[in-house]
């Protein structure tokens, strides 16, 4: 009985090692397309707006839903200045750009300059 038990528990042990493998795994793959989506977004706003920002959310969406990366960030030094985009992981394009009042307003005026 005890050698048994013990067995089931080595087994469950080795399930529980596969499972936490699979999962480091994701997570590290989700990371990895989080951070090229920030750096996609990061140049995007710098190479069309003359911006330069820092990411300071992001959240990737189930592939079931979009194969998207949602940002939030703000202008580097003005925090008034903030933003949100989507990058589309697998075609590495942005779109759904929204912007605070503040930053539309600053890009008007270095349009106007």
């Amino acid at each position: 009985m005890n050698l048994l038990f013990f067995m089931v528990i080595i087994f469950l042990l080795g399930e529980c090692q596969q499972i936490i493998s699979k999962n480091i795994a994701k997570n590290a793959k989700d990371q990895e397309i989080i951070d090229q989506a920030k750096g996609t977004a990061i140049k995007h706003l710098k190479d069309k707006y003359e911006l330069d920002v820092e990411i300071t959310k992001s959240k990737m969406l189930p592939s079931y839903i979009a194969d998207e990366v949602i940002l939030e960030g703000t202008v580097i030094g003005n925090k008034e200045q903030n933003f949100n985009i989507s990058v589309n992981y697998k075609t590495n394009e942005t779109s759904n750009f929204g912007m605070s009042p503040e930053l539309v307003t600053a890009i008007r005026a270095g349009y106007s300059d």
